[in-house]
């Protein structure tokens, strides 16, 4: 019999499939990327400093190697009278479990602890906390209380030690914990005759992201083929993307006039099938207009730390530390002008001034979608004597996305409107693939363990000059953009 573990119970409650390739074809997942293993190290981080809200418990150290010396030493423990364990192991069922923090309370019962780095109690949080209760109880430990201990973003960091009782919120879910205990049994059942047979036929979904992003999707998506895959259509339905498979569609090319699909889907539909960008022109023109010269191109790169770095600051609050600045003037000349922050302190005044200072005082600032408005409400509120400047640059800002959107659409972008489909489908010799970094999130996993002193100093120094690579390509995406645009109206 396949022994299972709460992860990959949780892993079948989201597909059947992705569960028996877990088991049986485990290399064929996709690789871990570095922001993935970044958010693992993460929650690692949060759950050890979760346990000082039960001080001088007994740790369980074997790893996932080592199950039974786990379970031996769990076993040890309990015997010998320990009140409150971290990490302690418990089979039942055939199914193994390891609980983040368990406690000793009145008359032989325990509570159970589940620490999660989210921000909030999510459904799978439920299933989860329910399953190991199945597995402590059914191994001879009575569960008084299930709880849910995650994050609290409303906690503001004052700086030294967190203060613990603010930082984490406490849950009580044992009552939607046992309602679903009640259908553990079957669902395991149902799991191991799945994984007796053949892989199943599940096809892609909503499942292969949600609510966690599936480590099998790139083998499940093969078929799919490189080029204008269906998947590409905006805000696609299940349903949608079913009935497409089910007469054997997987090209946006092949997509049936009349398939039944919105506005806006059916617009990039046929404009893929044009092979032909498609200019508002007039609509274009009247957007361009609206842009004082010289145009300040403004993109942020940000950390959201899960444990706040710095005072002020909360749980997963987006701190920017560094900017780019290309200066666009009307002849199409162009200069450029950024800020990185180095030494580990908090970024926000230091970058806030010396961006004020490279802004000016005069002409548009554009940036791409909404988040360096966000960005820069949040400066405005951290540092209240620069928030009359700040107000100010917003009053000049243009969001060069929403002209995007409005006014173009492009066949090799597939209806999509992010500048990494965006800027190669109008400036084919553009791309991000030759740099180092080439996405936010790697941007700040890399940022982080160079500040942080996570890297040697040689690292930290080529990561520096990455990020300034990096970010720099952002708004000079922008400055290529902006003069793609003005030369079709």
């Amino acid at each position: 019999m396949n022994r299972l573990s709460k992860s990959k119970f949780q892993t079948g409650l989201q597909c059947e499939k992705a569960l028996w390739l877990e088991v049986h074809e485990p290399d064929s997942a996709d690789p871990i990327g570095e922001s993935l293993r970044w958010i693992f190290d993460q929650g690692t981080e949060v759950g050890r400093i979760a346990r000082r809200l039960f001080p001088r418990g007994v740790e369980v150290t074997e790893d996932y190697r080592h199950p039974d010396d786990a379970l031996a030493t769990t076993k040890r423990l309990l015997s010998e009278g320990t009140t409150v364990l971290y990490e302690p192991a418990f089979l039942f069922d055939g199914v193994l479990v390891r609980v983040d923090i368990l406690v000793a309370v009145d008359d032989g019962q325990w509570d159970l602890y589940e620490v999660k780095s989210a921000s909030s109690l999510q459904p799978q949080h439920i299933t989860d906390v329910a399953v190991q209760t199945y597995v402590v109880e059914g191994a001879g430990l009575p569960i008084r209380r299930s709880h849910l201990v995650h994050l609290d973003t409303t906690y503001v960091y004052a700086g030294g030690d967190y203060d613990l009782s603010r930082l984490f919120a406490v849950e009580d879910v044992t009552e939607d914990a046992r309602a679903f205990m009640s259908s553990v049994r079957s669902t395991l059942e149902k799991f191991r005759s799945m994984l007796d047979g053949s892989e199943p036929q599940i096809r892609i979904g909503t499942q292969c992201s949600k609510p966690y992003d599936c480590e099998f999707a790139g083998r499940c998506h093969a078929f799919l083929p490189e080029k204008h895959p269906i998947t590409d259509i905006p805000r696609l339905s299940e349903k949608s993307l079913h009935a497409l498979l089910d007469i054997g569609v997987t090209c946006v090319l092949d997509v049936p006039d009349g398939f039944r699909l919105s506005g806006n889907q059916m617009e990039a539909v046929t404009v893929v099938k044009s092979g032909k960008p498609y200019v508002d022109v007039e609509g274009l023109a009247s957007d361009l207009s609206r842009l004082a010269w010289p145009v300040y191109h403004l993109d942020f790169e940000t950390v959201d730390p899960a444990l706040p770095l710095w005072a002020g600051t909360r749980p997963y609050e987006a701190i920017p530390f560094q900017y780019s600045v290309h200066v666009h003037h009307e002849d199409g000349s162009h200069e450029h002008r950024e800020y990185l922050h180095v030494d580990g302190a908090d970024p926000r005044r230091p970058l806030a001034e010396r961006m004020l200072r490279d802004l000016d005082t005069e002409g548009s600032v554009t940036h791409y979608t909404a988040y360096e408005t966000r960005i820069l409400n949040h400066l405005a509120a951290a540092i209240p004597d620069l928030a009359g400047r700040i107000a100010a640059v917003k009053a000049r800002m243009v969001d060069l996305e929403a002209i995007v959107r409005a006014d173009t659409k492009h066949p090799d972008a597939s209806g999509r409107t992010s500048i990494k489909y965006v800027l190669p489908a109008w400036c084919p010799d553009m791309s991000y693939s030759g740099l180092d970094i080439h996405d936010g999130q790697t941007a700040s996993v890399q940022y982080l363990k160079a500040v942080r002193g996570l890297v040697d100093p040689d690292e930290a120094k080529r990561t520096f000059s990455n990020l300034v690579e990096y970010c720099g390509m952002d708004t000079f995406a922008m400055v290529r953009l902006l003069d793609t645009l003005r030369a079709v109206t």
